[in-house]
């Protein structure tokens, strides 16, 4: 593998992990109002930060992109980047997802329309990284990029939604006076975990189905389908962890919420720590998707 390339992929993974958490931090936020607990203070600050951060890691991508594109080294690839923006599809797509980041990070100026500004930015970003990978290969605008579009958005939306809120509910002290409202916030979290989680099969496996329709070997004969076995078992451990809290740890936890304080806040750190475990695998799915995207589906 070329160095540039393993650089793009680690810019790549950050970028999901971005997104992912950008995603997790908009739902965070209506759970916490619609639960009552509220959200962070902080957590304006923390969308404009990953904005910025998802906006300047495009703009460094877009290089490395220009420069294995060219054939040219790093240092010498200003001229490469004005024909990739402006002579290629791949041009297009990232013109269209750095808008995106950009809007969202300029939306959080806004203290009336952020949120929903920031919700569409987020949108275009999933639809231009859509239009600049595989699910492109057979044109834009089809059902195909489509489906790829809600992927990547519910992927974002399970993975985020989970390491947003094992953060926040790590910040936030579990006393007995919130006791409901967190109960709510993690009853309400599980349920859109779950969702998520089934519109991310269906569309991964459909995704699975196109990618490798054209293959010249057995899926788990290259090199992109043993990717996809490492991403899988990863992503079966994280539905194990969220399973078992779901399952087990959530109907003590809502049962203690009305009772002693004292069995609440031991149910409420039962549920955190597997929260957490389960943000860690979150994070390891998010890395393999982005080696899996830079690599060849047909084993070509």
């Amino acid at each position: 593998m070329e160095p540039l390339v393993a650089v793009q992929i680690a810019l790549a993974a950050v970028q999901d992990v971005l997104f992912a958490t950008a995603v997790g931090s908009f739902a965070c936020a209506v759970m916490g109002k619609r639960s009552g607990m509220g959200a962070p203070a902080s957590l304006p600050r923390w969308q404009a930060g990953i904005s910025i951060a998802l906006t300047l890691t495009a703009l460094a991508y877009l290089w490395l992109q220009a420069a294995v594109m060219s054939g040219s080294p790093l240092a010498e690839a200003t001229d490469a980047v004005a024909a990739v923006l402006t002579e290629s599809h791949y041009g297009i797509a990232w013109s269209v997802g750095f808008t995106g980041a950009l809007l969202a990070a300029l939306s959080r100026l806004s203290a009336r329309r952020g949120l929903p500004l920031f919700a569409v930015g987020l949108v275009a970003w999933a639809v231009g990284k859509a239009a600049a990978s595989h699910a492109a290969d057979t044109g834009d605008f089809s059902v195909r990029e489509a489906i790829h579009v809600v992927h990547l958005g519910a992927t974002a939306l399970w993975a985020g939604s989970v390491i947003v809120a094992a953060t926040v509910l790590r910040r936030s002290p579990a006393t007995h006076a919130m006791a409901e409202q967190r109960a709510t916030f993690c009853n309400e979290l599980s349920h859109l975990a779950t969702a998520a989680l089934v519109v991310v099969l269906v569309t991964g496996f459909y995704n699975v189905m196109q990618d490798t329709a054209q293959a010249s070997a057995p899926l788990f004969g290259m090199g992109w389908g043993r990717i996809l076995a490492a991403k899988l078992v990863c992503v079966a451990t994280a539905v194990a962890l969220g399973g078992w809290n779901r399952l087990v740890v959530l109907p003590d936890l809502r049962a203690r919420a009305r009772q002693d304080s004292v069995a609440f806040m031991a149910a409420q750190g039962r549920f955190d720590a597997w929260l957490s475990v389960e943000a860690l695998v979150m994070l390891a799915v998010l890395s393999i998707a982005a080696v899996l995207g830079h690599t060849s589906p047909t084993g070509g």
